[in-house]
């Protein structure tokens, strides 16, 4: 304080500075100009630190609303994909004779031996055992899922193709031969039953005899992938066929409630 008064008590007069008056203010002068300086800073520091806030909390915002927008997005796509797949399944009944009940797959076990799935139709929707599940084969038309082999009210299961229990009478589309398509458990099926003699090319289309009773004749079933050199029990060449539907991304089936008209 007295140095204070020193620095500045004389400076109101127009008389000249003491020599301890210059010496106090040429020692305390910097000190007061550093202590100006720091208040400009802390006001700078502050008004920064203010402008920053007003930075995150605009920065949270918009990533409020862009994860929005991803949601509705992904929402749209979705959908767009849906309406791709019904379209597809929509065609499916052209390729068949009779009637047929769109349904959902709502239910797909995992990791089970048994290749299953439970569709969102059941007997009220005219839904029965032992009718064929059919789906859209890309550029193929229709192809041919499993068949229902239990059903309730609005519900029903069906067996896939893939199943070891699953067996088909199958026709190579090319030669005619006949054969029995049977589930491996797993992305192929085996056709049995047919001769090391037999006409059979890879890449041949397998197509469902009608001969079973259960499955109408002519639905695709799928394409011959690879024929095993030798015999089976000495009689029958193995043979792997790939089915044409895609079971990873199975979706949606189409049920045919009766068999085509003869």
């Amino acid at each position: 304080m007295v140095a204070m008064t020193l620095v500045f008590g004389g400076l109101g007069g127009e008389k000249k500075l003491s020599y301890g008056e210059r010496l106090n203010l040429k020692l305390l002068g910097p000190w007061s100009e550093k202590a100006s300086e720091g208040g400009f800073g802390l006001r700078s520091l502050w008004r920064k630190y203010l402008w920053l806030v007003g930075v995150a909390e605009e920065n949270e915002r918009l990533r409020r609303e862009i994860l929005q927008l991803q949601a509705e997005l992904a929402r749209l796509k979705e959908k767009e994909k849906a309406y791709e797949r019904l379209a597809r399944l929509l065609k499916v009944s052209s390729f068949v004779e009779g009637e047929v009940v769109e349904a959902q797959i709502i239910g797909k076990p995992l990791g089970s031996w048994q290749a299953m799935v439970v569709i969102n139709k059941g007997i009220k929707d005219g839904v029965l055992p032992e009718m064929p599940v059919l789906s859209a084969a890309p550029r193929k038309g229709a192809a041919l899922v499993g068949q229902v082999v239990a059903a309730e009210d609005h519900y029903a299961k069906v067996l896939l193709l893939l199943d070891p229990s699953s067996a088909v009478d199958v026709l190579v589309q090319r030669s005619r031969q006949r054969g029995i398509l049977r589930g491996q458990g797993k992305d192929v099926c085996l056709l049995d039953y047919v001769p090391a003699e037999a006409d059979v090319r890879e890449n041949d289309l397998v197509i469902t005899s009608g001969f079973d009773g259960v499955y109408p004749k002519g639905i695709l079933v799928g394409t011959v992938k690879r024929i095993y050199p030798g015999r089976l029990k000495g009689l029958f060449r193995p043979i792997e066929v790939e089915p044409a539907v895609d079971f990873e991304s199975l979706e949606e089936v189409v049920v045919l409630q009766k068999k085509p008209k003869k």
